[in-house]
């Protein structure tokens, strides 16, 4: 593998674009009838209250680096020279690009070098920059399927900086490698991973290679499963409306993937899974979400489109196994530990990230909604992996300059990278301009940024006491009040029975007087009563007049 020399001039520089990713369009996707607004202004900020104050590490730039194209090719010869011609001829730095293609063919194939040869001839009168370009051959009757494939595709990058995955029937646009570095940089994230399915050529415009419209495509839907145990994978590509940044996704796509190398080198591909297709890229996806990394969908398309059973069965029952869904039958889960998934998240919160039941396939949910960073489960492996980052912030007295703010001759020495990694045009220019102004704002609150995040931490704290206070008393309401709505309905309860049991006395007594005076009923009863004692009152008064007073009658 040809690797360009180092470059002691190199620097690493931290970028930063918080107020210029403050102010974003409102994009959008929709389908079956669904809308979903989406501002990637917060994706990076987790969605739980208290931890919005955590942010990824900010990506790292070199002041000059080379790009890795991996390419995994069957029986694509054609396709696949067309492909690394337009790698070259349409980059910014050609000199800066290596390639290296697992080329799967048979004896009588056309390969991918020589149908490149024959472009590279024809359009500079030599193959020009074949000396960047390693293959590795294999007989395509050999093959285990495309995991295998990439795999082997691992073990020719190099010490390059960037790493681009590619389909072998693709073309890239022209100047495709300065602007996705500056979509990765977008990201403010140095996990990013800029990952979707690459448009068709029938989007491109013929005249300027360019795409038409604001749209973009994002992966966030997958396939219905009939049962838990059925492995998920992506339904396609969702269109993004008005799209101008970076969008943050839940799957990665094996047409197109870009990312710092360090993410293929520490997130490997499983050689162990052959012949596995579906649920291929939901693993890729699993193996680089679990050690920290996260899959953004381009604004920018920088590219356009163009087994044995036995083997197989054990491949997808070794994926379900650490998915953790069930199967059935034998499973091979030789050097799984190696791969190291759920190394920085766990893979638990990689399937609810995804939107995945491992119990019910009928409570999967698509994720085409707004996503939010996720903390790191163990970010002391991240800040291991990035010097200088820490995901909880350090106090202030920990806090060296240095690490509170970029020098101006840092910024200096960014804008001017950019300057000379892009095109001369007027609206690049104002958009370095912008950029810098905007990170030049920003710098000299730095500091004081740092001790107002720790106040903002301690007010989220203390809101958050109060927050439970607020609910046991809420709780502890609700409670006296259920007991006195009990008790009210017991209340309720015996004053119904004791108005039936008179209302079935009334009846009762009513039918006893319709028994002897038929159809005189109560009223009668009453006024036959009222003249009986009126008539005994009479009786009683005449005969107390009648009887002598007397002692000797009394005797």
């Amino acid at each position: 593998m040809s690797v360009s020399p180092s470059h002691p001039a190199a620097v690493d520089v931290v970028m930063r674009f918080p107020f210029v990713l403050s102010v974003v369009s409102a994009a959008f996707i929709e389908f079956d009838g669904h809308r979903y607004d989406l501002d990637p202004a917060t994706q990076n900020t987790p969605i739980r209250l208290t931890d919005q104050h955590l942010r990824p590490p900010p990506p790292r730039l070199p002041s000059v680096f080379d790009i890795f194209i991996g390419i995994s090719s069957y029986r694509d010869g054609v396709r696949c020279g067309f492909t690394l011609f337009t790698a070259f001829s349409r980059a910014t730095h050609p000199d800066r690009v290596y390639v290296g293609v697992v080329d799967q063919v048979l004896p009588t194939d056309a390969t991918c070098l020589d149908e490149y040869c024959k472009l590279a001839t024809s359009h500079w009168g030599e193959c020009k920059f074949k000396s960047h370009i390693t293959i590795d051959s294999h007989d395509a009757l050999t093959s285990t399927g495309p995991t295998g494939a990439r795999h082997a595709q691992q073990q020719l990058i190099g010490d390059e900086e960037f790493c681009l995955e590619l389909d072998a029937h693709s073309q890239l646009i022209t100047a495709w490698d300065t602007k996705l570095v500056k979509e990765w940089v977008r990201t403010n994230n140095e996990m990013a991973v800029l990952s979707t399915y690459p448009m068709g050529f029938e989007y491109m415009h013929a005249q300027d290679l360019t795409f038409r419209d604001s749209i973009s495509t994002h992966l966030c839907r997958h396939m219905h499963r009939s049962s838990a145990d059925a492995i998920p994978y992506t339904k396609g590509s969702s269109i993004i409306h008005d799209s101008e940044w970076p969008q943050m996704a839940v799957y990665f796509g094996g047409g197109l993937s870009f990312s710092k190398c360090h993410a293929e080198k520490r997130a490997v591909v499983d050689a162990n899974m052959k012949w596995l297709f579906y649920g291929e890229e939901y693993l890729r996806t699993m193996a680089l979400w679990t050690h920290g990394y996260d899959i953004y969908s381009p604004n920018t398309p920088p590219a356009a489109l163009n087994a044995k059973y036995d083997q197989e069965q054990q491949t997808y029952n070794r994926l379900k196994n650490i998915l953790k869904l069930p199967f059935q039958g034998y499973v091979d889960m030789t050097d799984v530990a190696s791969y190291s998934y759920g190394l920085v998240r766990s893979v638990d919160q990689f399937i609810e990230f995804s939107g995945i039941s491992p119990t019910n396939a009928e409570l999967d949910t698509h994720r085409c909604n707004q996503l939010h960073w996720v903390p790191y489960a163990r970010p002391e492996v991240v800040e291991a992996w990035v010097p200088g980052y820490h995901m909880h912030p350090l106090a202030p007295a920990d806090i060296s300059p240095s690490q509170a703010a970029m020098n101006n001759k840092q910024v200096q020495a960014l804008m001017d990278l950019l300057v000379n990694a892009t095109s001369s045009t007027s609206t690049t220019h104002d958009l370095v301009a912008a950029g810098k102004q905007a990170i030049a704002d920003g710098l000299s609150q730095q500091k004081a940024n740092v001790d107002e995040l720790l106040k903002q931490v301690a007010a989220l704290t203390s809101l958050s006491n109060e927050w439970k206070q607020v609910k046991n008393a809420v709780v502890q309401d609700k409670e006296q009040r259920w007991t006195e709505l009990l008790l009210n309905q017991d209340l309720l309860k015996k004053m119904e029975t004791q108005l039936k049991q008179l209302t079935e006395a009334r009846k009762k007594d009513s039918s006893v007087v319709e028994m002897f005076l038929p159809g005189f009923g109560i009223a009668g009863l009453v006024v036959v009563v009222l003249l009986f004692v009126l008539v005994q009152t009479r009786r009683g008064r005449t005969q107390y007049h009648q009887v002598p007073t007397t002692q000797s009658s009394l005797e």
